[in-house]
């Protein structure tokens, strides 16, 4: 009996540890992409961007860097060029896009709009609790909407939607990139070492007879 008293209580000490210890689906990150946990979502101490662990994508933090039509090849005045132009304006990196959003009903890398809105909680208030910015209306994904080759899909803030409209309309867009940008970012010790080696590499130069 005391054995499977012992037991269960060391159980649910590992529950409370996993629970408490549990990795967030949203990191947040600096503009120099530095992890950071005290980052927020506004204010002073405004993350740029957050990491996402369920779809291994970074989120630029601003969901209100205007709007535009949609284009295949990212033309000028797109929602694409905006995405691509506030991704590298207000971080250290380019490479930015919209989200995916095929209109399906599964969440993953064909849909990243889905993914992220399940991940907030399916609601506009969990959109705007985690990303700032965030307006109740239309954005557009980075897919375009099979039926119709004018149209593409977009995906309506307030309720979670998607749909196929147009290319020419004017909606808001959302900036993403792939993976995590941390890992872009050489950690001090590896700098400095780095740093060391190339001094040792210009001395020995120097002084080789000529």
């Amino acid at each position: 009996m005391k054995t499977c008293k012992a037991w269960l209580a060391a159980a649910a000490l590992m529950a409370i540890t996993s629970a408490t210890y549990a990795t967030p689906v949203f990191q947040g990150r600096l503009a120099d992409g530095s992890a950071s946990s005290t980052c927020t979502v506004s204010g002073a101490t405004k993350c740029a961007m957050f990491y996402n662990t369920t779809l291994d994508v970074t989120i630029l933090n601003d969901w209100n860097i205007g709007r535009g039509f949609w284009s295949a090849t990212a033309a000028a005045g797109s929602a694409q060029a905006l995405a691509a132009s506030a991704g590298a304006a207000q971080t250290h990196f380019t490479g930015w896009f919209l989200p995916t959003g095929d209109g399906g009903s599964v969440a993953g890398a064909l849909n990243q709009y889905l993914s992220i809105w399940s991940d907030v909680g399916s609601s506009l208030t969990g959109l705007k609790a985690q990303f700032d910015g965030v307006q109740p209306s239309a954005y557009w994904s980075g897919t375009e909407y099979a039926p119709d080759p004018s149209s593409a899909w977009y995906f309506f803030a307030s309720f979670g939607g998607q749909n196929g409209v147009g290319e020419v309309n004017a909606l808001y867009a959302v900036a993403v990139r792939p993976g995590d940008v941390t890992a872009s970012v050489p950690e001090p010790q590896t700098l400095a070492l780095v740093l060391m080696a190339l001094g040792a590499a210009v001395v020995a130069r120097k002084r080789r007879p000529r």
